[in-house]
């Protein structure tokens, strides 16, 4: 017997089938895209450089930016490299160079995010991704290895290695194209990748659901599935330099803010913090206006004085550059994620980037 759906539930599947023609039709012109590339009647550069994408099929978050991350901390320490970004949600146009006085306007909350954590990284931010990469191969020196940073339908730009990246809790096999489903393409499009990590992750995913998923993914023999999950570090103030564990808040009313494109596992490890909970969403990359600070304020207020809140760490890049009364920004905290490689086969996945990399750098390989 199917469960009962609520009432929200039956209205997004009608909204969902009005839309279902919209999407056929969204499919057939992506389909047509594609091909003309897969062909060659529309050109896509390559560079004589390695180049790694890193992208995913569906709108919304999957984790992407962390897995960069990890090929960042992976590569930066023999290899000069450089992230080239679209820089979703700056109010700037055109390929931008990240200087030490970049913000979210100016590069977007992602690249920052990134900068601020690898200060060495050379941060390059443009729309139209081939001017990006002109820019940077002028640079002196210019860059050994490049991140393409969400990527996987930016096709003009042909990488050496591309990565795609699945959220394990909305799984691409069940989806279907913009705008009754998620899909920015057909699901005909994972065939483009060399790597597939199936992100977030229960930490403790058996072998059992592992293969399951690989039936349903139907990756091709020549495609590497790695399953990865995303750990939580301790607690960090906003703008306080204190960066110690926040010891003695597990009990305190936690007011849950974000702006990110799936909050969901996010909400899931707050809870632990706290038995008060309240929520606050925005949309992915929403730039807070000083009504959105009045609105959190005031809920922080009537939450009692004891209450806090956490936010994610992508939303604290951005709620660091706006003005916030000290009342409110020493009770904001938030939570540093890293990616982590199941199965252990997170070796496995360096080596394979690292093969990659060193058999397209030449002799010029090391910075």
């Amino acid at each position: 017997m199917r469960p009962l759906l609520s009432n929200s539930q039956r209205m997004i599947r009608a909204f969902r089938i009005l839309l279902f023609p919209f999407s056929l039709l969204y499919c057939l012109v992506t389909s047509i895209r594609n091909a003309l590339y897969n062909s060659g009647i529309k050109k896509s550069t390559a560079y004589p450089v390695p180049l790694i994408s890193v992208g995913n099929l569906t709108v919304g978050g999957t984790g992407k930016t962390p897995l960069t991350e990890l090929l960042i901390k992976t590569l930066t320490p023999d290899y000069n490299c450089a992230l080239l970004s679209r820089g979703y949600g700056r109010k700037t146009k055109g390929p931008i160079h990240a200087k030490d006085d970049a913000s979210p306007s100016t590069i977007g909350d992602e690249p920052l995010q990134i900068m601020q954590k690898f200060p060495d990284l050379t941060v390059m931010v443009a729309e139209k991704r081939t001017r990006g990469m002109d820019y940077l191969l002028q640079l002196n020196p210019p860059p050994k290895v490049i991140l393409l940073d969400d990527a996987y339908q930016h096709r003009a730009v042909s990488p050496g290695l591309s990565i795609l990246v699945t959220d394990y809790y909305r799984p691409i096999y069940k989806d279907f194209c913009l705008p009754a489903g998620n899909l920015r393409e057909p699901l005909a499009g994972k065939k483009r990748a060399d790597i597939i990590v199936v992100n977030k992750c229960p930490h403790n995913l058996s072998e059992t659901e592992k293969d399951k998923i690989l039936r349903k993914l139907k990756p091709t023999a020549q495609q590497k599935v790695f399953f990865s999950t995303i750990g939580y570090d301790y607690l960090k103030p906003l703008k306080s330099t204190d960066t110690r564990e926040l010891f003695g808040k597990e009990n305190k009313p936690v007011l849950a803010v974000t702006g990110i494109g799936n909050p969901a596992p996010f909400f899931n490890h707050v809870e632990g913090y706290t038995k008060e909970l309240e929520k606050i969403t925005f949309p992915d990359h929403h730039d807070f206006s000083d009504t959105d600070i009045k609105k959190i304020n005031a809920k922080l207020e009537k939450m009692g004085p004891d209450s806090i809140v956490i936010t994610t760490e992508k939303d604290a890049v951005r709620l660091r550059h706006k003005n916030l009364p000290d009342s409110l920004s020493k009770k904001i905290w938030y939570l540093p994620i890293e990616l982590k490689i199941l199965f252990n086969e997170q070796n496995t996945f360096i080596k394979t980037v690292k093969s990659y990399v060193e058999e397209n750098s030449g002799n010029s390989n090391v910075s």
